[in-house]
């Protein structure tokens, strides 16, 4: 098949992401749900911040710019890992619509990756809101003073590839679940919070959890976004992170390919895109 007809196939899907995320309501109408929605959240994090600097009587403006976009950094990749797993779970047992998707879209690693492309659209839509608000909130909004384009628009870019993959691969794995879609989901989703150096150094951790934290590539791409955002955020070493990032990257492009490739013979094997589990 010809690069025309992947493309028209996987704007197809983005589209069809769309309306149904959007429940076909009207576009201003969903547009101001969008821009709604991001506020109570980082709110939360941004009164946590202020009551624990009243408290402590102690204003640290790196610690409110850590936090801040930490929180609205992993908006964006928890946006597209959560729309990626949760396909498996919506068309197979809601809509069973599953097995007719595969003949449509018999490419079920990229259709799933597809399906978390919008996701990811709207994820830097709220991301960028939530940390503009949440540094106005604290009044630390002058720290964004670099915002170097290209590094980041590449690290979004890196981001959206290894985070959608992991989405697959858990996507592949839920396959064989019932009605735990929204559970395996939120609980990968909170596995990378908590060790993706998201709130707090990881440092932080115990001794013992800390070498699982650097299996994922959140905490570099996170290190790299803010180092590209402020010029007072520093790294001890940018071109280690980068390297670090992309081979990691890489790593599960290709382990994730096999996996799923995997798992999918099972599933069909098993007729698992047919039948529903939930009962």
């Amino acid at each position: 098949m010809d690069i025309k007809s992947w493309y028209t196939r996987i704007k197809a899907v983005v589209w069809l992401t769309f309306k149904e995320q959007s429940n076909w309501t009207k576009l201003p109408f969903y547009i101001t749900y969008i821009f709604i929605n991001p506020i109570f959240e980082v709110a939360i994090f941004s009164y946590v911040y202020i009551a624990v600097a009243y408290i402590s009587n102690i204003l640290d403006p790196l610690n409110a710019f850590y936090m801040i976009t930490g929180v609205g950094l992993f908006n964006f990749i928890g946006s597209g890992l959560y729309g990626i797993i949760w396909t498996i779970h919506s068309e197979r047992e809601h809509f069973r619509t599953l097995k007719y998707t595969y003949l449509g879209f018999p490419n079920l690693h990229i259709y799933l990756t597809s399906r978390g492309l919008y996701h990811y659209i709207l994820g830097l839509i709220t991301s960028t809101t939530m940390i503009i608000l949440g540094l106005t909130l604290t009044g630390n909004l002058y720290l964004i003073d670099r915002v170097e384009l290209i590094p980041i628009f590449t690290l979004l870019l890196i981001g959206v590839v290894w985070s959608s993959q992991l989405g697959v691969m858990v996507a592949g794995s839920s396959i064989y679940s019932s009605e735990y879609g929204p559970l395996i989901s939120e609980a990968f989703g909170g596995i990378l919070f908590l060790l993706g150096a998201v709130l707090y150094p990881i440092e932080v951790l115990p001794p013992v959890i800390q070498p699982l934290a650097y299996i994922f590539p959140t905490i570099e791409w996170l290190d790299l976004m803010r180092y590209y955002l402020s010029s007072q955020y520093h790294v001890t070493n940018v071109d280690m992170l980068w390297t670090l990032l992309l081979v990691k990257t890489l790593a599960y492009v290709g382990i994730v390919y096999i996996y799923f490739r995997i798992m999918e013979y099972f599933v069909r094997r098993r007729g698992m895109l047919e039948v529903t589990l939930h009962h």
